[in-house]
């Protein structure tokens, strides 16, 4: 009921606004869309198949991945301060199990249509004609607020550790402030914003949350919830000297990402520097990241239904790192980038584990035309231990847990090649093998879209998977 009453509110002040208003101009109305298509042929030997029932995506009885995913955009604008926007997607995938601190969780999918956001955006300020550098906006709908990964730069986005720290696709309610062209020397823009989910108190389920306890530990608490709240404060561009540009941005989010997670909290940065014009241009990327608890930062999620290691995560602090060059010529263009992350990961009852992780990627393009590119990342740089602490009786944790993530079985590469058809279809053909903490990450290959099967040479109750093959991509966008 509240919900309703307050959408219906946004509304009607919307309609009066309008009415206010005196402008000539026609509503806009835009129409997009883009498809994607990959099939994979898997290159799993029989012996690498995983016992029935191992999940989604997993090599059961067949080895060969698909992912189809579609989506259409539309946006409009009844008023010159009014914003609409709908993106209707579908997706075809086999999914992926989860595998905690190696491999993302995603559901199959058979093309379940849905709206993955419907939202309304008023610009608040110029629909009063009141002038000023800084305008407000009001936002309600199903959207999610998230980081502007200002310090992503490399094409596998191992840098990428704020990807955690965000809203989920709900409905909620957003107050942005924006002040833009401040100053004279060239483009500024600075926003804050704030947004809650519709429930508010009442957002998501809390946990028993007792650290040192392992058996109670992750069960609902029934009647109680905890709100989700978040917060960004975001310099989107800077300008110096004209050769140079800035940008930057700080995160704090309260049960972020639609789970019972605490606090979380970061920022990235980023700095691009122009040798000569339109030629060599050097981006450099900085994230920071903490997760208070319940995350597991390595595969992305922190479903309770999927195991206890992920919901006795605590404490987990992210640092990531990349760089790049952008060059163009004439006919050739050409980027390369390094990137990593290192990540300390904090657990109730197993020692804290440290990770750092690496990638290099490259791709040359022709005449805007044809098109080639490769990338090795390596998962872990050397070998890292997580183990149950010696300070907790084995016995809580199954008897007593030990995984070493080694380098070679954390390897991934991948390379392709294709041809781009304007104004803008691709075609490509690529080989990718992924192994261990490297299956999350690909460059034009995906993840959730791959069949998973066990290491070659790994026992049969090993957890130490692998995913990849020949891989044929297609896709456009109108």
């Amino acid at each position: 009921m509240v919900k309703r009453i307050i959408l219906v509110s946004f509304l009607m002040a919307a309609a009066v606004l309008t009415g206010m208003a005196q402008s000539g101009e026609r509503p806009a109305f835009n129409v997009s869309g883009d498809l994607t298509t990959i099939y994979t042929l898997g290159n799993a030997e029989s012996s690498q198949a995983l016992g029935s029932g191992a999940g989604n995506g997993a090599y059961e009885d067949q080895k060969n991945g698909y992912y189809t995913s579609a989506g259409v955009y539309l946006s409009f604008r009844p008023a010159p301060f009014l914003e609409g926007y709908t993106k209707i997607a579908a997706t075809s995938r086999p999914g992926s199990l989860y595998v905690p601190l190696q491999l993302e969780y995603s559901g199959a999918s058979d093309f379940a249509m849905s709206f993955d956001t419907l939202y309304g955006k008023l610009s608040l300020l110029e629909a009063l004609s009141l002038a000023s550098p800084v305008n407000i906006f009001l936002k309600a709908g199903k959207f999610k607020s998230e980081s502007s990964y200002f310090g992503r730069i490399s094409k596998f986005e191992t840098e990428s550790v704020l990807y955690m720290l965000k809203t989920a696709a709900t409905y909620n309610y957003e107050v942005e402030a924006d002040l833009r062209n401040a100053l004279p020397d060239g483009p500024f823009r600075m926003s804050a914003a704030f947004t809650s989910n519709f429930k508010f108190d009442e957002a998501l389920p809390r946990l028993y949350d007792l650290d040192g306890t392992v058996s109670a530990h992750g069960q609902p608490v029934l009647g109680e919830y905890a709100p989700q709240l978040y917060a960004s404060l975001k310099l989107h561009e800077l300008n110096f000297s004209g050769n140079s540009k800035v940008a930057a941005e700080l995160l704090w989010a309260l049960n972020g990402a639609n789970i019972y997670s605490g606090h979380s909290a970061g920022g990235s940065l980023r700095y691009a520097f122009t040798a000569i014009p339109d030629t060599l241009t050097i981006p450099v990327g900085l994230s920071l990241g903490w997760y208070q608890k319940n995350i597991d930062i390595l595969s992305g999620t922190a479903d309770t239904a999927q195991g206890r290691a992920t919901i006795d995560m605590r404490e987990t602090l992210s640092f990531g790192y990349a760089a790049g060059v952008r060059y163009s010529s004439g006919s050739v263009a050409g980027d390369m980038n390094i990137a990593g992350a290192v990540s300390s990961i904090g657990h109730i009852y197993r020692d804290t584990l440290t990770i750092a992780s690496l990638s290099l990627d490259a791709q040359v393009t022709y005449n805007d035309r044809f098109f080639v590119g490769a990338g090795v990342i390596f998962g872990t740089l050397g070998d890292a231990e997580w183990k149950t602490s010696d300070s907790v009786s084995a016995a809580l944790d199954g008897g007593g847990y030990k995984r070493t993530f080694s380098f070679a079985e954390n390897l991934g590469c991948e390379v392709y090649g294709g041809i781009r058809f304007p104004p803008n279809c691709r075609i490509i053909i690529g080989f990718n093998q992924n192994r261990g903490l490297a299956m999350n990450y690909t460059l034009e290959s995906r993840a959730d879209g791959q069949i998973k099967y066990k290491q070659a040479d790994t026992a049969a109750g090993d957890t130490m998977l692998e995913t990849g093959g020949l891989f044929i991509k297609f896709g456009f966008s109108f």
